[in-house]
């Protein structure tokens, strides 16, 4: 009984009765008016009452078996064929990369109103992901009306690789919103979160942005649920073997892990990527950030690298002008190009184009803080850590930084602590100095063999160079941190 009546409302069945009754009213309106005037025989009226009503049923059937088109009146299994063959069109021309398709949100609360809630909670998300500078999000139509979808078949039918499905239930004044990630390819659950929030008239608008913007951070933003599943995915299978997105996914490991093996790696396939698709914005603009790590690291280095990270952001930028991921890559390049102000340029630039993805608020707030916005910077970086907790551990070294500039020696080396990975030599170097600032000089040398490892037994003077090149323009922190080190010198000799 269900699929039949999404079956008529689809088929437009009930709107075309309405239509029909309305008009048929107006009709016998009329004619009880007008028949009078010209004397028609009594017996007319009736018959034009009967036919009006013998009429509906045919209007019922006709809105079943026929539907209106761009192309004109056409049968409904014509039109099915039409819609099934344009899908499957879709299915094959859309670009590479992931796609996902956001059901409506059910409302299990007795409380009518949360059924405008929970619509509002969905299109507030489908625009949300759709402002992704990745995803693509495809429309469910008629297929997402059904509660009971069968996440695999629903994939195929649409050709989308990943469902977002979610609840919203009320009791009192407490609201909990659930949200869960299928992969449409195997059936599996790939993520699921529960928000539980006080909701009231006054801080409905806020309740709602809140738990938006934390659900598209989770699933839509370069460190969500869906790019750290494509990269897994793609990461070690040849170069040769990928399309062009599959190489940008590859390069997203780097982010993760900042060695000199996935630098090379990333640099491989983005270089693959944009002889494959010379147009696509993305692989420019991080190929900016590969080869401007060949200078800031040293990882890979080869001629020129800042020049090919300038040319390969602006030719983003040329493809893309609109995409704040792109731009924020290109205030990048000027912020190790030692352009300050391009920096801060191009970095409000980005975050005006969309001030809601957890990635660009944390990575433009990791080097604001580092030019000298030093609250501003922090608050970007701590919202972004709220928005999606699956954040990257070099996030605790820019907060450690900024408690350094307050000579916040305890505050840094718990930050530092958090991380989880110690080959990054800029963490190592500030390892070694936290602990030696704050006593811990056993601490200290543990970290500093690690870093002679590194880095080959680097002088005092090779920590500075380095730390330079990553904090140009926070002289203070360098000087604190060179204090630290020399600190350990001092105290092993």
């Amino acid at each position: 009984m269900k699929r039949l009546f999404q079956e008529l409302r689809r088929r437009h069945v009930f709107n075309v009765g309405a239509a029909y009754v309305v008009v048929a009213w107006l009709a016998l309106q009329v004619a009880d008016l007008i028949l009078p005037i010209y004397n028609a025989p009594a017996w007319i009226l009736p018959a034009f009452t009967t036919l009006l009503f013998l009429g509906f049923p045919v209007a019922l059937l006709l809105a079943w078996a026929y539907e209106v088109t761009p192309d004109g009146v056409k049968l409904d299994d014509e039109t099915q064929t039409i819609r099934s063959d344009a899908d499957k069109d879709e299915a094959l021309t859309l670009p590479p990369g992931p796609s996902i398709s956001v059901l409506p949100f059910r409302n299990l609360s007795t409380d009518a109103d949360q059924e405008l809630f929970a619509q509002a909670m969905t299109n507030d998300i489908v625009t949300g992901i759709s402002q992704s500078s990745g995803l693509r999000v495809i429309s469910t139509g008629s297929a997402g009306s059904d509660v009971d979808v069968n996440p695999i078949e629903f994939g195929k039918r649409l050709g989308v690789r990943y469902l977002l499905q979610g609840t919203v239930n009320k009791i009192s004044d407490q609201l909990r919103v659930t949200a869960q990630l299928t992969d449409t390819e195997s059936g599996t659950q790939m993520w699921s979160a529960n928000y539980d929030k006080e909701l009231t008239a006054n801080n409905l608008f806020h309740v709602q942005d809140d738990i938006r913007e934390q659900i598209v951070a989770a699933l839509s933003d370069l460190h969500g649920v869906i790019f750290s599943s494509e990269t897994k995915r793609n990461v070690h299978r040849p170069t040769a073997s990928l399309n062009a997105y599959e190489c940008l996914s590859v390069a997203l490991a780097y982010d993760k892990y900042l060695s000199e093996e996935y630098h090379l790696r990333a640099r491989e396939s983005l270089e693959k990527a944009v002889e494959l698709d010379p147009d696509f914005d993305q692989a420019w603009s991080h190929l900016s950030w590969i080869y401007t790590d060949e200078v800031v690291f040293g990882y890979n280095p080869l001629p020129d690298s800042m020049e090919r990270a300038l040319k390969a952001a602006r030719r983003s930028i040329e493809l893309a002008p609109t995409n704040y991921h792109d731009r924020w890559l290109l205030s990048r390049v000027h912020y190790f190009s030692g352009d300050k102000d391009l920096f801060f340029a191009e970095a409000e630039k980005s975050l005006n184009l969309n001030s809601n993805d957890g990635t660009v608020l944390g990575l433009i707030g990791c080097y604001m803080l580092l030019a000298g916005e030093w609250q501003r910077g922090v608050a970007l970086v701590e919202k972004a850590k709220v928005l999606n907790p699956n954040h990257p551990d070099y996030y605790h070294w820019f907060l450690s930084a900024a408690d350094l500039h307050e000579h916040d020696y305890a505050g840094a080396l718990k930050k530092l602590q958090k991380m989880s990975f110690f080959e990054w030599p800029s963490a190592l170097l500030f390892l070694v100095s936290t602990n030696a600032l704050t006593g811990n000089m056993s601490e200290a040398a543990r970290y500093q063999e690690i870093l002679d490892r590194v880095l080959d037994n680097p002088t005092l003077e090779d920590a500075r160079v380095h730390l330079v090149k990553m904090i140009p323009y926070a002289d203070d922190v360098v000087d604190t941190v060179m204090g630290g080190l020399s600190l350990l010198v001092q105290h092993q000799t």
